[in-house]
């Protein structure tokens, strides 16, 4: 069962389970003494026999398994953070599992929440569906609407975990909770995987996005987002979405990088209205964010 079906599995939950881990000895834990940690009896769900029940905490823990978040040890009775993810007190666990759930081949059961999210970074940032109403009625015009599995109750996990992971943020719109397609705060966070010790290198933007793409297949070029749009045919060539190029503006707005068109070789075209759209080169100035996001 994916994130977007199971809606016990929830972005805390998840924090939770690798918080504990992280400070437990050798960063394992016996499962049931897990389970008892972070669901006590006191707070513990009643189920059809009045007995305490903790299959929310439980269904968390199964999909931390299948994510390669854990691995059961000692005949599965015990659970270890996946030494091979070197998950450490400053690493970005919202990093860590867009790459999972986004780029992991084997991650199948969670490729529905994959397509999903290209889809919704693939609309017009301007006219975005803001609710699951409005999400609804356009996926029905675009794609159909059983092609992409979503009901009310699995776009509530998909507005949970698509903002947990920094594609999306919630605003509040004539008193009424809005979502907003918006990846600043993951490209924000992945700018330092990508360019890794080299700050102040300058790469042609068609490198960048070719980067992204490799690195997170729900953007331009990616696997997941060239499947959406052959369906739905927003974009044109060498255009980048609103929902993109507005992300990159913002970066470039906090002094993160620069953006310039020193060619007219390997251009791509800003769709955020700008005078000058017309973009050849990037350059990531420096990580100048905070660390260790959970």
């Amino acid at each position: 069962m994916s994130i977007l079906k199971d809606p016990y599995v929830t972005p805390s939950r998840v924090k939770g389970v690798v918080r504990y881990l992280l400070r437990a000895r050798g960063k394992r834990e016996k499962r049931d003494t897990l389970e008892a940690v972070l669901s006590p009896s006191s707070l513990a769900s009643r189920g059809s026999d009045k007995e305490p029940s903790r299959s929310m905490v439980q269904a968390t823990i199964r999909e931390c398994i299948k994510m390669g978040l854990l691995e059961e040890i000692q005949d599965k009775a015990e659970v270890i953070l996946n030494p091979k993810l070197k998950l450490e007190d400053g690493f970005s666990l919202p990093i860590v599992l867009s790459h999972i759930l986004l780029n992991e081949p084997e991650q199948t059961e969670n490729h529905d929440f994959a397509r999903v999210l290209a889809w919704y970074l693939s609309q017009d940032f301007f006219d975005a569906p803001r609710n699951w109403q409005e999400m609804e009625q356009k996926l029905r015009e675009q794609v159909g609407s059983g092609l992409l599995e979503l009901n009310d109750i699995r776009y509530g996990q998909f507005e949970d975990w698509s903002c947990y992971l920094g594609f999306t943020w919630r605003n509040t719109l004539g008193g009424t909770q809005v979502l907003v397609p918006d990846p600043t705060a993951y490209l924000r966070s992945t700018l330092e995987n990508l360019f890794g010790d080299q700050a102040c290198q300058q790469v042609s933007l068609n490198e960048l996005v070719v980067r992204l793409s490799k690195n997170c297949s729900v953007f331009e070029m990616g696997e997941f987002r060239e499947e959406i749009e052959q369906q739905i045919g927003l974009r044109e060539p060498n255009h980048l979405s609103t929902t993109t190029s507005i992300a990159l503006r913002r970066l470039e707005d906090e002094n993160l990088i620069k953006l310039e068109r020193l060619s007219d070789t390997s251009v791509w075209v800003l769709s955020d209205a700008s005078k000058d759209p017309r973009i050849s080169h990037f350059t990531w100035l420096g990580n100048q964010t905070s660390e260790g996001q959970l």
